[in-house]
């Protein structure tokens, strides 16, 4: 449900990723420092099957460096590393003069940073508040069944004796890890994550504008044609006015309870469904200030930001 009266949430995206090295401890140390209510961050399995906290794939030759060196393209895959190799990559510090380093020229340098296990989050997690949420986003291709499967089995075993488990927070573009969880522990807090309605809308006006072999044709006819990523909730399957609509109510009728909502598509009109239908609403990813009052007024839960400074001050 929504409450307009509530400040929302201050979740510092990936630890705050403007500010500090991405999915870091040192950025997540820093966070719970500046007073966050929470943090989102990213999981993958290792080679050798353990749960680590990256964002991309592949290592992102922008910001890693082995031996003092930035990687080249192409880079490894995450699932393709064990642990031992994968915590050799210092990736505390970003590439002069990359299209990268351009977007975050506000971070931090930290020497030394390194790829964390889920283990060690939730240790660090131990020491924050009681009701401090860590928003814990399952990373798949999309499209491998198995990958997908793997990961929510491996993030499942780990909630059953992990520290701080009654803190987390499962959101996934891939709807089946969130079902194949919450098989497992039905009260687990959730929140679907959706791309853009425009993105999977496949009669959408900006279809037109598609490349026939192009990702965003690719993301659109795979809605259209009852993508895998849905998990069988099938928007197709919903009525509504709207594709977004049909979405919302295609989470709601899969015992959904929660909306992770690319933060376009938060407007008084979809708020006011997701409130009808019983659905918390954060809104990803919001580092503009006009953009974090506007989100406010709309009543969301909480804002995910790589700059929770600016909002911690709103």
């Amino acid at each position: 449900m929504t409450d307009k009266t509530a400040k929302p949430l201050n979740i510092a995206h990936r630890g705050g990723a403007d500010l500090w090295p991405e999915n870091t401890l040192e950025a997540f140390g820093e966070a719970i420092a500046l007073g966050v209510d929470g943090i989102e961050f990213d999981v993958q399995l290792s080679a050798d099957g353990h749960l680590v906290i990256h964002h991309d794939g592949r290592l992102k030759p922008d910001a890693t460096r082995l031996n003092g060196v930035f990687l080249k393209k192409p880079t490894p895959h995450i699932n393709a590393l064990n642990l031992e190799t994968l915590q050799t990559y210092d990736v505390g510090r970003l590439q002069d003069g990359s299209k990268y380093a351009a977007r975050r020229t506000q971070r931090a340098h930290m020497d030394g940073a390194r790829i964390p296990t889920l283990a060690a989050f939730d240790r660090l997690l131990t020491q924050t508040k009681a009701d401090f949420r860590a928003y814990t986003e399952l990373k798949t291709d999309m499209v491998d069944a198995d990958q997908a499967a793997a990961l929510a089995a491996a993030y499942g075993e780990t909630l059953k004796t992990a520290p701080s488990a009654d803190k987390h927070i499962i959101v996934s573009f891939d709807w089946r890890t969130i079902n194949a969880v919450r098989a497992l522990f039905p009260d687990m807090p959730h929140a679907y994550t959706t791309m853009g309605f425009a993105e999977t809308d496949p009669d959408h006006k900006s279809a037109a504008q598609d490349r026939p072999d192009g990702l965003a044709a690719r993301l659109r006819n795979a809605s259209k044609n009852g993508a895998p990523w849905w998990g069988g909730m099938d928007w197709r399957d919903m009525e509504g006015a709207t594709h977004g609509e049909r979405v919302l109510r295609a989470i709601r009728a899969g015992g959904g309870t929660g909306w992770f909502a690319d933060a376009q598509d938060v407007t008084v009109e979809t708020m006011a469904i997701a409130h009808d239908l019983g659905l918390s609403v954060s809104a990803w990813t919001v580092n503009d200030t006009a953009e974090m009052q506007k989100m406010a007024q709309l009543g969301v839960a909480a804002i995910i930001t790589d700059r929770p400074d600016i909002l911690k001050t709103l």
